[in-house]
């Protein structure tokens, strides 16, 4: 990490990293998301679905939050990202040069004409004080942080539009988070107009890095002209929790990715770590 991105993922709790990919590249993620969203669920290959289970494009279109399940898998394009060179040594700070991809989920988030009153896209608020789960700590001018994501953008979010939102700071609180700090107003979750919440708007090619333990959420998707599609990349330490990808999708994946999503012991120090830049075999 720089120092720079240092000190600002130890002040907010989470990083923007503007321009991680462009160009060709940008765009053979962006075909490679489309053919996942629109292709017919009886087509999948084994080991991918979505969440609600198998819908059609047209049952999609019909529904505001749709997760297509283990989507860095479905093309090498989106499975690079999970070792993006913009992200890479900032992953290996945060877990102690010791990181294993947890999850892998592609995101599509839409406007819905008949949103229900008080619906809430994503559960509400969530991040906070979980002492026996996540922590977070500086020592001898380097971060620990054993639970964060990384979020890489293949669609604009321009500001109004909704999408993530988060309490910057507020991966440091020790306090727990009151239920009714955003209530849903009579629309869905709301809270554009309050000072506390950041609602981050990256642009297609970005990452957003943030820790577990900031409060963060989802606004509901206020723009009918396009919408809102990103990985959500998951990672911890190797040697928290084991490996749970199906077979299915471990065989899918490049050898440089089977390592990272390997389970290992602490004094394991895996092949991938010795890189600067981690490319996949072919």
């Amino acid at each position: 990490m720089t120092p720079e991105q240092r000190y600002l993922f130890d002040v907010t709790g989470y990083l923007h990293i503007e321009e991680a990919l462009t160009g060709f590249d940008l765009e053979t993620a962006q075909a490679a998301a489309d053919r996942y969203i629109y292709s017919d669920p009886a087509q999948y290959p084994p080991g991918f679905r979505t969440r609600p289970r198998d819908l059609t494009a047209e049952q999609a279109g019909n529904l505001p939050l749709i997760r297509y399940e283990n989507g860095f898998a479905y093309d090498r394009s989106l499975e690079a990202m999970t070792m993006s060179p913009a992200t890479w040594p900032i992953i290996k700070e945060l877990t102690d040069n010791k990181p294993r991809l947890v999850s892998g989920t592609l995101s599509y988030q839409s406007y819905w004409e008949d949103q229900p009153p008080n619906f809430t896209s994503a559960g509400g608020l969530h991040g906070g004080p979980l002492p026996l789960l996540y922590r977070y700590q500086v020592k001898d001018e380097r971060i620990f942080c054993n639970n964060f994501v990384c979020f890489f953008y293949l669609t604009d979010v321009e500001s109004g539009d909704g999408g993530l939102i988060v309490i910057p700071g507020s991966h440091k609180g020790e306090l727990a988070r009151p239920d009714d700090l955003l209530s849903p107003d009579e629309e869905g979750l709301d809270a554009i107009e309050d000072p506390v919440f950041t609602n981050l708007t990256p642009k297609a090619g970005d990452f957003v890095i943030i820790s577990e333990l900031l409060t963060h959420g989802v606004l509901r998707w206020r723009r009918k002209d396009t919408d809102r599609r990103f990985l959500i990349l998951r990672y911890v330490p190797q040697y928290e929790g084991k490996m749970s990808l199906p077979e299915e999708i471990l065989e899918r994946l490049a050898p440089e990715t089977q390592e990272l999503v390997s389970s290992a012991g602490y004094g394991h120090q895996k092949e991938i770590t010795h890189q600067e830049v981690v490319t996949l075999s072919a």
